[in-house]
């Protein structure tokens, strides 16, 4: 009977090889990642110039100044970059994977089809959306003259790490819909455009607006309180809330998939 820690290190193995044959496949398209990297400073500089344009006519929003608002911008490119370079594809080949019989070839593997359906490729020019938010992340940081200390850097790679998690969850329950309905392909839109309110502090919200995204949906989980943990203006309610929410998601997305692949029936057959 194989141990846990003998499990997880075959499961990170597999990421690993994962990870190789998408380096493989990407290096044959290296222009790709020029234009990505151009793209992800388009939106950056979109982005940074939406929130110079509340910021010209106050000094604060919510409570928040303009480089700590930059915090959490960057951290809404690195949520994005991430659904961007590891998500988004494994959606695309899911949905084919299921309409086609695919599908069969994936159960028969003998490791988790969640896992491997959902993290098999990787679109590695994507990337880039990570390193620009942390080049804003840095950027802020210098403008404020903060460097913060070794507790709040724990903090926010933790609650950055189970944002990630939290993201990845949802986007494997929503993938798991086209075992239901197959042409769910629209469903990438709809998340892209749900995470799209990220951008900005979720305090510069109204209510009841900011209570559903911090509470109901919790999208400020994704920027917000990250940046909350490096600036150190978290309380610890809210981020064992949080966290709380990225391990409930983790496992329900873990039963929705297998009552999904419960009741899979090939296309092949």
């Amino acid at each position: 009977m194989r141990t846990i820690p003998h499990t997880i290190a075959r499961y990170v193995g597999l990421l690993k090889l994962f990870a190789h044959n998408s380096v493989l496949t990407n290096l044959e398209y290296r222009v790709n990642f020029a234009g990505a990297l151009l793209m992800s400073l388009l939106d950056a500089l979109w982005a940074v110039g939406g929130a110079v344009l509340f910021y010209s006519h106050r000094a604060t929003l919510g409570g928040w100044t303009f480089p700590e608002a930059l915090v959490v911008v960057g951290m809404f490119f690195i949520a994005s970059g991430f659904l961007d370079a590891f998500l988004q594809p494994n959606l695309r080949d899911v949905i084919e994977a299921v309409r086609t019989g695919a599908m069969d070839y994936v159960l028969i593997k003998p490791i988790s089809p969640m896992f491997h359906a959902t993290l098999r490729r990787f679109r590695l020019e994507k990337l880039s959306s990570l390193g620009v938010g942390l080049a804003l992340i840095g950027y802020a940081l210098a403008q404020l003259r903060l460097w913060p200390g070794t507790e709040r850097w724990i903090a926010f790679l933790g609650l950055g790490l189970a944002a990630l998690i939290l993201l990845y969850a949802l986007m494997a329950m929503l993938t798991a819909l086209c075992f239901w309905v197959v042409d769910i392909a629209n469903i990438e839109e709809l998340v892209f455009g749900v995470l799209d309110v990220a951008r900005f502090p979720a305090q510069a919200f109204p209510e009841p607006v900011r209570g559903i995204i911090s509470l109901v949906i919790p999208i400020a989980f994704v920027s917000t309180v990250p940046a909350e943990a490096l600036l150190g203006r978290l309380t610890p309610a809210m981020a064992l809330y949080g966290l709380a929410w990225a391990g409930a998601a983790l496992l329900l997305s873990v039963l929705v998939w297998r009552a999904a692949v419960s009741r899979y029936t090939s296309a092949s057959s």
